[in-house]
């Protein structure tokens, strides 16, 4: 990629030559000139010509002319040159290369796309942000909206509900305050443009002496005009630990993962929605059979929707079968059962044409015996041939209760959620590279407190991990500065 720097420039314009289209970068400033030599390598001719994005096309050799075209079929655009570029629905389809990442972007019309980008490579972790917090929180969940940015919302156990923070350079500050009732989980998701989240609620209400069996969780839809979260919709739950959204065939469902009923019916159903466009609101559409739900993870293979449920205990241990369920003829139906030990997150990850499950496995338990807090939490990959789950990799986890999967350029990494080995709630949690045939390896050790989740996320071309604590009124914001 070339190395250039900051400079006054124009912009460029879409450019056809024997039938390629791609930008041309046009009357560039003499600072933008470089040595041929740290492009090619001990080659004394520069390229007249060639696509940085898929091939490389050599029409003439000249030492005194420079030339490059980012091969991008499309309508003829400008492209813009900066380090900040903001992206909305006016802008979708406008172009934009950032010399210092070295990187050119396309606006879809909420966010920067990557087209092309430098390779980047992790070399360390930085503490960004300290964010005091109303009480402890159980989930993050970051999100963009157009013309706002980056904006995260957290569960927050406490009585004062739980919020929603904005993203700036310096860190998350507070945007918006929820009324939650023991908050477990958000999750974002779309319909069109119009967007939504959805919170799991472990309490019936506000007065919290009244047990209930049932709880109310809420769907708060986005004023643009008054630009906060208003309430949507309100559904029954049972302790619910986690929401799903997913698209399938241009419908949009919604899982709910209901842990129990009351203080010890854990072998209870958990449902799936449905958007019913006429009446504007999600209905039942299949109930399936979980102990303790924990966790949903949608994911798509192909053709093939899958829906796979955490679960965590059934009343006696926390031995017990977590099931993939395959999408045919309009429902779900069982794929796969696989054994695990209070499973409370699923996360789907590819790594090329492979497909990978990884289990967050809480702890052992069996009745009246004691609790084991070290056990393994497993990597499944999809042998294709077979169409069946196997084992991939077994890490060694302390109460785990989440994985983040993220790539940082060519990289690939895992970070897992440790929250307590039997003794104290202050323990590592750990970054795993991946090493092809070794699987992953630890590569950095972060201190955390009660950890409760992870979330990966970039701003403006610098990559960051987010963690929660379920222990302490915090939250954190890691930098992963990369070389």
């Amino acid at each position: 990629m070339l190395m250039i720097s900051l400079i006054p420039y124009s912009g460029g314009h879409m450019k056809q030559e024997e039938g390629v289209r791609g930008v041309h970068l046009s009357s560039p400033h003499a600072s933008m000139s470089f040595p041929s030599s740290q492009l090619l390598v001990d080659c004394d001719l520069f390229p007249k010509e060639f696509s940085i994005v898929v091939t490389l096309k050599v029409t003439g050799f000249s030492p005194k002319r420079n030339e490059y075209i980012f091969s991008l079929m499309g309508p003829k655009r400008r492209v813009s040159l900066g380090l900040e570029r903001s992206c909305s629905e006016q802008l979708q389809g406008q172009m934009w290369f950032n010399p210092l990442r070295r990187g050119l972007y396309l606006c879809d019309g909420a966010e920067w796309v990557t087209v092309l980008e430098d390779h980047k490579r992790l070399d360390y972790v930085l503490e960004h942000q300290v964010l005091t917090t109303s009480s402890e929180t159980h989930d993050v969940e970051v999100f963009h909206i157009a013309g706002m940015g980056l904006m995260a919302a957290m569960a927050h156990r406490s009585a004062s509900g739980s919020a929603v923070y904005l993203w700036s350079k310096t860190g998350f500050r507070l945007y918006q305050n929820i009324s939650t009732y023991g908050a477990l989980a958000w999750r974002h998701f779309s319909m069109g443009k119009k967007i939504f989240l959805v919170v799991s609620n472990s309490v019936g209400g506000p007065d919290k002496r009244k047990r209930s069996e049932t709880d109310t969780s809420v769907i708060y839809k986005w004023s643009k005009r008054r630009k906060r979260f208003v309430r949507f919709q309100t559904l029954q739950t049972h302790c619910a630990r986690d929401w799903e959204a997913f698209n399938i065939d241009q419908q949009t469902y919604l899982a709910v993962a209901n842990h129990r009923q009351g203080d010890n019916n854990h072998t209870i159903d958990s449902v799936i929605y449905k958007w019913n466009k006429p009446t504007k609101s999600f209905e039942v559409h299949q109930m399936l059979p979980t102990s303790g739900a924990y966790d949903w993870e949608f994911f798509t293979v192909g053709p093939y929707h899958f829906l796979v449920v955490a679960n965590a205990f059934d009343g006696v241990t926390t031995s017990v079968d977590s099931v993939i369920y395959v999408w045919v003829s309009g429902s779900f139906q069982v794929f796969q059962a696989i054994k695990t030990f209070c499973a409370t997150d699923w996360e789907m990850f590819q790594i090329g044409n492979r497909v990978f499950l990884v289990v967050a496995n809480g702890h052992r338990l069996n009745g009246n015996g004691p609790s084991q807090y070290a056990i393994n939490s497993t990597i499944y990959e999809l042998d294709m041939n077979g169409q069946v789950f196997v084992r991939f990799q077994d890490i060694v986890t302390y109460s785990a209760v989440d994985w983040e999967f993220f790539s940082l350029g060519e990289e690939y990494f895992m970070i897992v959620a440790n929250s307590f080995n039997g003794e104290s709630y202050s323990l590592n949690s750990i970054l795993y590279r991946w090493q092809g045939y070794e699987g992953f390896v630890p590569v950095h050790w972060l201190p955390t407190i009660g950890c409760s989740d992870w979330e990966f996320f970039s701003s403006e071309g610098e990559s960051y991990l987010i963690y929660s604590s379920a222990k302490a009124p915090l939250s954190k914001v890691f930098k992963l500065k990369t070389h």
